[in-house]
């Protein structure tokens, strides 16, 4: 499972795919759900929109149904945001409350070591 967040100074997002793999090797994808929000009327920062995004990406995840989740193998979470990644993947209480509250619903949904930026997956095929 796939799950993609992203945000904008309008709204805010995610969407779900399954992948799998047969044992020939052949690979197939499906969507599976996907939910949006507009953004506030206050504004807000970019990074606080995108960690919007990503809880309604961890939301996701938690109300798929029971047997659903028993196909996944694992669950793979992507963001844009290296920002927003690194307020996922560390302790809720160095930040403030805004940005605590939503890194703890977050990490109560999914599994730290397996949130990605998509700049992350540029920059090692631009190394590699």
């Amino acid at each position: 499972m796939h799950i993609f967040c992203d945000s904008s100074q309008v709204a805010y997002g995610a969407v779900a795919y399954f992948r799998w793999e047969t044992t020939s090797g052949e690979v197939g994808v499906r969507f599976v759900m996907a939910k949006s929000r507009l953004a506030p009327l206050k504004k807000l920062s970019l990074p606080r929109l995108e960690l919007r995004g990503a809880l309604v990406g961890a939301k996701l995840w938690k109300h798929l149904p029971v047997g659903f989740k028993s196909l996944v193998k694992r669950v793979v979470m992507w963001t844009d945001s290296e920002i927003c990644l690194h307020w996922i993947k560390s302790s809720a209480t160095e930040w403030k409350q805004f940005v605590s509250n939503r890194v703890v619903e977050i990490q109560d949904c999914v599994v730290l070591d397996r949130c990605h930026t998509t700049a992350q997956v540029w920059r090692t095929r631009l190394i590699g």
